[in-house]
């Protein structure tokens, strides 16, 4: 995936998005706020990230976690951990020491699925860094079955080497034993056909996965199977919607948000049009 580094355009340079986009920000500037979601926080650069062909940063994945597990799937917040991409990333590069430290408070262990967002970011120094997404999925095995990960990826196999580091930095925390099993792109995974919609599909891959949880403990459904068919429906075509329809979800949410300023979000008109009105 690509996205865009310091200097080269990014959100924090306005002239460069109201160019590209057609963006019109009236009394808003990048680093102000649209929306305080539980614990998470958007502002104007992260939410113009929405609005063209771009990467997706923590901020946004973080939202969506939020927004999955507040929201959407409230039901399933004993059984399912969804784990911040910051965390992801500092638990993959602590001394090994220091996991249980960040680990134990999340609860993880309680929990029968644990979902992880995964960056090829390798320098500490950058935490924003990195320039590819992907979804590492634990699942607690039942009755004492073995426990396993699924990595997946949606440019292939890019970002295994940063998921395999994370699972040994995980494994001595979340599994009942040494004794696990690693899929790297399971046959279902959906597979991106840009250089820049990885971190869309992290968030539908991971939504797929609750849709297929849930609906195995609400009914005789086979989860495996469930989820299978999801994943299948998770197209490029999909993904171009997904990205208006996050855009659309945080529209809905800031409207009834005191932001100190009457801050509307048009994206009625097309994905490239993102307009703040005060």
């Amino acid at each position: 995936c690509m996205r865009f580094s310091e200097g080269e355009g990014t959100p924090s340079n306005e002239d460069y998005f109201e160019a590209a986009y057609g963006l019109t920000i009236v009394n808003l500037g990048m680093e102000d706020k649209v929306l305080d979601y539980h614990d998470t926080l958007l502002r104007v650069r992260d939410v113009c990230l929405l609005t063209g062909p771009n990467w997706l940063n923590d901020a946004i994945l973080g939202f969506y976690f939020s927004f999955l597990q507040k929201d959407k799937y409230a039901s399933l917040r004993r059984s399912v951990s969804f784990v911040d991409a910051s965390v992801s990333f500092l638990v993959a590069n602590v001394a090994e020491g220091d996991v249980a430290g960040i680990l134990d408070p999340l609860g993880l262990q309680n929990t029968e699925i644990s979902l992880f967002p995964v960056s090829n970011n390798e320098d500490v120094e950058v935490p924003e860094g990195g320039s590819h997404w992907s979804l590492l999925v634990f699942r607690k095995g039942e009755r004492g079955g073995m426990d396993t990960f699924e990595h997946y990826d949606s440019a292939g196999a890019v970002n295994e080497r940063a998921a395999s580091g994370l699972v040994a930095a995980v494994t001595p925390h979340l599994c009942n034993s040494r004794r696990h099993k690693f899929t790297s792109s399971p046959a279902a995974t959906p597979r991106q056909d840009n250089g820049h919609d990885c971190g869309l599909y992290v968030l539908a891959v991971a939504d797929a996965v609750c849709s297929a949880h849930e609906l195995s403990q609400s009914g005789n459904v086979d989860e495996e199977s469930t989820l299978t068919r999801k994943l299948g429906k998770i197209t490029p075509e999909f993904i171009a919607d997904f990205r208006l329809e996050l855009l659309d979800l945080v529209e809905e949410l800031s409207s009834g948000m005191d932001t100190g300023t009457a801050t509307t979000l048009d994206t009625a008109s097309s994905l490239e049009h993102c307009e703040y009105i005060a």
